[in-house]
């Protein structure tokens, strides 16, 4: 029974610092026109790149600075990501430089991976990945593409 009673309690407290942050995000922000906003990518390896690129092939130059988020071994996303932009810019030629950032994060999970250790290697990418955020402050964030209900 307390165990219950504790685990409302928690319950209840999150979902009050929730409620917390968002009116404090609502409520903080002056509404100003502006001429662009900036967007976060979270790209994700092997073809989920690929189609989250296709995704943004139609966004306008509004949609800037965009800031790509992969892990820190994705080589080939990386290389997908710059021959994107470039492409881009080529295309438009009012896009002097195409304003873009990688920033790497540590993968949360490794293929044949424990479970068990994926707890700690999660923290660790979190820990690494809230800062990034907070420092790059996006206006948008489109998330990985799910597949199967599997991220």
């Amino acid at each position: 029974m307390a165990s219950v009673l504790i685990l409302a309690a928690a319950g209840a407290a999150v979902a009050a610092l929730l409620a917390l942050r968002l009116w404090v995000v609502l409520h903080s922000q002056v509404l100003v026109p502006r001429q662009s906003l900036s967007l976060l990518v979270v790209a994700g390896s092997g073809g989920h790149t690929t189609e989250i690129l296709r995704l943004l092939e139609n966004l306008s130059n509004a949609y800037s600075p965009r800031h790509y988020i992969i892990a820190d071994t994705d080589e080939m996303s990386a290389h997908k990501i710059n021959s994107f932009e470039l492409n881009r810019a080529d295309r438009d030629p009012s896009t002097m430089l195409p304003e873009y950032y990688i920033h790497r994060i540590p993968r949360s999970r490794e293929v044949q991976q424990s479970w068990l250790s994926t707890v700690l290697t999660t923290l660790y990418s979190m820990w690494v990945s809230f800062p990034l955020t907070h420092r790059v402050k996006p206006d948008l964030i489109q998330p990985r593409i799910l597949h199967c209900g599997v991220v």
